[in-house]
């Protein structure tokens, strides 16, 4: 039985308790004699204990009227409350009720507080309660209904339920919800069981509460419920407000409107709901096509949202661990707390639409964003999904997979500023241009970092007119020509104020164990020619990567001059470290070794030069033309 039913019947036990309690005070006249009945009743048949502390009432003409002060129902233990009334009145037209109508002047309950407790066995404190309500098992023969009685009429001027409070302590997890203040009520109630027809008017509902540290209040306004045969419709108004910490602003408010409407027969309903969250205008339709199992349909439409103004600031790099001596990036261990739990997906059975014309999340900034979403059996998948954003577009789609944590990105961003792209997806800009990427990468694991550790598929860069920043290599150049010199090379920390031009840069991924490899990296300047081969280590957040430049062609001036030396010299250049604190250097060994070679064919063509000036020598030049150099 699920937690909703059985507070229902929680209910609906504590609303017969107390008309048992109004039938006895209808038959006798003895007020104390009738408490202590009911109460021995209560005892006999729940074990708990039924206390009435207040007077109770009774006036019989022209109207029935019952009259309660404080009623109070205790725990199973007999010692804590489980639930209180603070004050009840019932008043009933007494000749309606000879010709089998109901109509009751007032209906009100003051001050009732009802308490639900899950333990750390996951039990209920009602469970004692509902012995007698389990459900037989499969096979049992249930009870035939009765035979249907006479039609009721019912008429009620008007039904009040003030300060009540509900409070639920779940022990498993230390957390405690309470609405400290519900407040509801109604105008004209009108039902007829023979033509199953409901009228209510002006229904209300007003309540406050908290969860943990963040409060919350909520009311709607229904001008009028009708429901006529199994079909039910209703305008509604309302808002709904939050107060979090958690929240920059502190608080938000949501006012609603909208319209319900819900056919039994058909199990079907849909909803129209329109809100405002600051400057974004929403609206929602929702189309529910099956009760049991749930199944509906959904267009969700936003004009401008920037989900980053209603989510925590991001913790300062300073607040995490410290990057231990010798440039190790610590490798992150994954929490109970840092926890994917996809297990609701088992739940979603859905189809649906989201357009948002402005949205901004997690930094990144898209415009004109259009996704189709849909859910079943454990799966959830966002396909096609379109957008435009820094200055190119966005098509792809997004998958997510309850049964082993799966998820797939497959995503095509095509004349990109990537520059801009990367700045706010990473706060980082290692590269500048504008161009393509593309990417078809699947993971799973239980938390982030088991995420990035499984990552694996494929991706390819496309850059055109742009610069790698960070890195000068026009300056490793000269670093080079140094070595030649001497020998020996250092290492530097590559720096936001140096950067490297290119015309063209491409590179292509694989990508296993969270770790990306690339072996075709090209990039071309009208200067220099890079290439290289290496890993990129996003489980672990570090990079290992050789770069070689070669000089292709030489400026003017005395930089142009110092490059024209190390033509024919492959430079390769280290790239290590974490993402955060990468180094360069430069790899003396190959580099003197390429060094030695082009040595080696340079003293070749000029012993061969010297050769062909000494042969022309003794032929007395005459030779000349016919051997050429």
């Amino acid at each position: 039985m699920s937690v909703m039913r059985k507070i229902a019947v929680v209910f609906a036990v504590l609303f017969a308790l107390l008309a048992v309690a109004a039938g006895v005070v209808y038959a006798l006249f003895d007020a104390e004699a009738i408490k202590r009945q009911i109460a021995e009743q209560v005892a006999t048949k729940t074990g708990r204990v039924l206390t009435i502390g207040g007077e109770v009432g009774l006036s019989i003409w022209p109207e029935l009227a019952v009259r309660a002060g404080r009623v109070s129902l205790s725990e199973a233990d007999g010692k804590t409350d489980f639930a209180a009334i603070d004050s009840l009145r019932v008043a009933v037209a007494v000749m309606p009720l000879l010709s089998g109508r109901l109509e009751a002047r007032e209906i009100e309950i003051d001050g009732l507080a009802l308490t639900l407790i899950k333990r750390r066995d996951g039990s209920l404190n009602i469970d004692d309660l509902l012995a007698g309500q389990k459900e037989k098992p499969a096979g049992e023969a249930k009870p035939a209904a009765p035979e249907s009685s006479q039609p009721l009429q019912v008429d009620i001027a008007g039904l009040a339920l003030r300060n009540a409070r509900f409070t639920w302590r779940d022990q498993t997890t230390g957390k405690t919800t309470q609405l400290s203040s519900i407040d509801f009520s109604t105008g004209r109630l009108q039902a007829d069981s023979a033509a199953a027809t409901l009228a209510i008017d002006a229904l209300k509902l007003a309540t406050r509460g908290s969860s943990g540290d963040d409060s919350f209040e909520f009311a709607i306004d229904m001008p009028a419920i009708r429901l006529a045969g199994q079909r039910l419709e209703t305008p509604f108004s309302g808002n709904l407000g939050l107060v979090s910490s958690k929240l920059p602003m502190r608080s938000l408010k949501l006012p609603l409107s909208g319209k319900l409407a819900v056919d039994l027969a058909k199990s079907s309903a849909s909803l129209g709901l329109d809100t405002r969250l600051d400057e974004s205008k929403i609206g929602l339709q929702l189309a529910v096509e099956g009760f049991s199992p749930l199944f509906f349909n959904f267009d969700l439409k936003v004009d401008q949202l920037n989900v980053d103004r209603y989510l925590p600031p991001k913790a300062s790099a300073s607040a995490g661990q410290a990057t231990p001596t010798g440039g190790e990036a610590p490798v992150a261990k994954g929490k109970a707390d840092d926890a994917i739990d996809l297990s609701a997906l088992n739940e979603l059975n859905f189809r649906g639409r989201v357009a948002i014309g402005q949205l901004q999340a997690q930094g990144l900034k898209v415009s004109a964003l259009d996704a189709r979403i849909a859910a079943a059996n454990g799966r959830l998948d966002i396909s096609p999904m379109t957008a435009r954003l820094y200055g190119g577009s966005l098509d792809g789609a997004l998958g997510v997979n309850a049964r082993g944590n799966v998820f797939t990105v497959r995503q095509k961003l095509a004349d990109i500023d990537i520059r801009e792209l990367m700045k706010d997806a990473i706060d980082k800009e290692p590269l500048e241009g504008r161009g393509s990427l593309s990417l078809d990468v699947s993971t799973r694991g239980g938390n982030a970092d088991a995420l990035k550790r499984a990552l694996a598929g494929q991706a390819a860069l496309e850059l055109r007119d742009g610069a790698v920043r960070g890195v000068n290599v026009g300056k490793m150049l000269r670093d080079a020509k140094a070595v030649l010199k001497s020998g020996q090379a250092g290492s530097a920390t590559a720096s936001t104020t140096e950067k490297t031009d290119f015309a063209e840069l491409t590179a292509s991924f694989r990508i296993a164990g969270g770790v990306a490899r690339n072996d075709d990296l090209a990039m071309k300047s009208p200067l220099l020619r890079l290439g290289g081969a290496g890993d990129i280590d996003i489980g672990n957040s570090r990079i290992d990567y050789l770069a070689k430049v070669s000089v292709v062609n030489t400026a003017q001036g005395q930089e142009g001059k110092e490059l024209a030396e190390l033509r024919g010299i492959t430079i390769p250049i280290r790239l290590r470290g974490p993402f955060d604190k990468l180094s360069y250097s430069l790899e003396v060994g190959d580099l003197l070794k390429d060094a030695a070679k082009a040595k080696v064919e340079e003293k070749k063509q000029e012993l061969k030069q010297k050769a062909n000036e000494k042969l022309q020598e003794k032929l007395g030049g005459k030779l000349q033309g016919l051997f050429g150099k």
